[in-house]
């Protein structure tokens, strides 16, 4: 049966969502309703579905015989929305991050509990195919054991992104809480549960905000993180990097064009591990992925728990930039994991 949702949020991502995913996904999601204060944004998104415009989830719900809904909206309404649908009865899909504090994240846990939904959190970098083209090489030795890891985000934001809310000093903006769980979510994948993370900041030039992380893993392994905006992107960036006894490999992502993919590089040269993409491809297989766990009964690939365990170390990074670049420890894995239950 096909799922009928609401899309909340006609932003950026909500319009990337319209435009290029909900059209091709239509045999296991419908939207039926687009949600956002904005009356001119949402009835565009909504004439391009053939689905109906409202200005509140609560309208919607009014009026619409809904499954499930999408949120879009910016990093500080994501609890509140959640926890509104879920009490509601709806499976939820929520943007990254999941919430903005350890509470918030548990908050949503305890709804989807008491509801008996399925929360998937729209963290893409599992669902590339790159990542998990690593993570599988890193599984059958084929880089020999595992010395470090390594990730890199560096571009400059366009305009339809540089939004006051991502950009500004609160508390719920700022480079690190914007991008920093897209790369520890990928470094998870990759290395397993983070234990500790250590943090630096610098203004830079301009104003250009530039933020690492040092982290240390439950199996004793060490990666860093650079993050930076205010520098001309590529078209495919190599934003992580593995170093194994045997060979490297690189993960190369692609936005505007189908080339992100994952290479083994080692002394007789180098190979592609899986079929090329662009990144926004994965936003389809994040809403197939929401829809199967909910006819299934499984849970989404990033479930509340890995959204959770994200949320936690950039926790833990900004907890370190307070106390000048100290290494925070954080919660052991079952304990993150329980957190969620």
């Amino acid at each position: 049966m096909t799922l009928r949702i609401a899309l909340v949020g006609a932003g950026a991502m909500g319009t990337i969502m319209a435009r290029d995913v909900y059209p091709v996904v239509t045999e296991q999601v419908s939207v039926v309703a687009v949600v956002d204060r904005d009356h001119p944004r949402r009835a565009e998104l909504a004439g391009g579905l053939g689905a109906r415009a409202y200005g509140s989830l609560a309208q919607a719900r009014a009026a619409e015989d809904l499954g499930g809904v999408d949120i879009r909206l910016p990093h500080a309404a994501h609890a509140d929305l959640a926890v509104e649908a879920l009490d509601a009865g709806l499976h939820v899909l929520v943007e990254k991050p999941l919430a903005l504090t350890a509470e918030d994240c548990r908050r949503v846990a305890i709804a989807a509990a008491r509801a008996g939904r399925v929360v998937a959190v729209a963290e893409n970098y599992p669902h590339l195919r790159a990542v998990r083209a690593a993570r599988a090489a890193i599984d059958d030795g084929t880089v020999g054991e595992v010395l470090a890891l390594r990730s890199t985000r560096a571009y400059t934001l366009g305009d339809e992104w540089a939004r006051p809310w991502r950009l500004g000093g609160g508390a719920a903006s700022g480079l690190l809480w914007d991008q920093g769980t897209h790369h520890t979510s990928m470094l998870r994948v990759l290395g397993g549960e983070i234990v500790a993370v250590a943090a630096h900041r610098a203004g830079g030039a301009a104003g250009v905000e530039t933020v690492t992380l040092d982290v240390r893993f439950a199996s004793g392994l060490l990666g860093t993180s650079l993050y930076c905006w205010g520098t001309p992107a590529r078209p495919a960036e190599t934003e992580g990097l593995v170093l194994g006894t045997l060979a490297q490999l690189d993960i190369d992502v692609a936005y505007e064009r189908p080339d992100g993919v994952a290479r083994i590089v080692d002394g007789t040269g180098s190979r592609a591990l899986c079929a090329a993409e662009s990144y926004y491809e994965s936003h389809r297989s994040i809403v197939v992925d929401w829809a199967d766990a909910i006819a299934t009964g499984r849970q989404p690939l990033v479930c509340l728990a890995a959204a959770t365990a994200d949320v936690r170390v950039v926790l833990g990074a900004r907890e370190s930039l307070a106390r000048g670049g100290a290494e925070v420890p954080l919660a052991p894995p079952h304990l993150t994991h329980r957190s969620t239950a």
